[in-house]
């Protein structure tokens, strides 16, 4: 993937609080893939990968860990020493380093092999399961050290509990406990979860449905169905940030209303 260098300086974060965006998770990525995109507001703590591709929809708080090449839907949660996406590593090459593919790591093709780098490069095997995108949909939890394996889909709404090692794709709004991960269950009945996907309320401000009960999960669906079928509702669109935005963020960002809808 192409990659975008980042420019995020102090004014540069204050900038982008000014339109909801917590993004204190890129501090220390000093570039991402092109294509990147984070829609706003939303907030990023978890420490992302440098070079990584994301997708990373709104009213999300990504509180900690370390993700990579990953598309979050709306209203996601992460918690606090989770890792999603890592890189793997080939198991039946020669060697299982990274080096087999990618000998500039570290630098260590300049050092080692000097003028002949260029050689190096051009004789390396591609590895094409390095990192595939991790998919998480809407609404999904993933507690504290929770483990996703790269390539994954995590369907809306499912639980991941702490410490769970995740190792296959999870359907929606599944609680999904243990190492290695199995369902425990479903959140709510199959008729219920029929009627959620149907909805798909994250299209949504959830400030504009705070007429529902939020506690009680059937008279919420049925005052959220009313509202979407009478047009009381509008789907939300969010500041969208690229990553051109965020190579250039003093000069591309001005505020402007979040509300964009409802």
């Amino acid at each position: 993937m192409t990659a975008i260098e980042l420019n995020l300086t102090g004014p540069s974060w204050k900038a982008l609080a000014t339109l909801g965006m917590k993004l204190s998770g890129l501090s220390a990525t000093s570039r991402l893939a092109a294509g990147s995109r984070i829609e706003g507001p939303t907030a990023v703590i978890s420490v992302v990968a440098p070079g990584a591709f994301i997708d990373i929809g709104a009213f999300c708080n990504l509180s900690g860990g370390s993700i990579n090449n990953v598309r979050v839907g709306r209203y996601c949660s992460i918690a606090a020493g989770v890792v999603i996406g890592p890189h793997e590593h080939p198991t039946d090459w020669l060697t299982t380093s990274r080096i087999g593919y990618y000998p500039q790591v570290n630098d260590w093709d300049e050092l080692m092999a000097g003028a002949d780098a260029p050689a190096i490069h051009a004789r390396k095997p591609h590895f094409a399961d390095s990192c595939p995108i991790t998919t998480l949909g809407p609404d999904v939890w993933i507690g504290n050290g929770a483990f996703i394996k790269a390539g994954l889909t995590i369907g809306a709404g499912a639980i991941i509990g702490a410490r769970a090692t995740v190792l296959k794709d999870v359907p929606p709004y599944a609680v999904v406990v243990g190492a290695p991960g199995r369902v425990l269950r479903l959140r709510f009945p199959d008729t219920t979860v029929a009627r959620l996907l149907a909805t798909q309320w994250w299209r949504f401000s959830i400030y504009d449905l705070f007429d529902a009960p939020f506690d009680d999960i059937e008279r919420a669906l049925d005052v959220i169905e009313d509202m979407i079928a009478s047009g009381a509702v509008k789907p939300f669109a969010g500041r969208m940030l690229t990553g051109a935005d965020l190579a250039d963020p003093l000069r591309r960002l001005a505020p402007e209303p979040l509300r964009a809808a409802g």
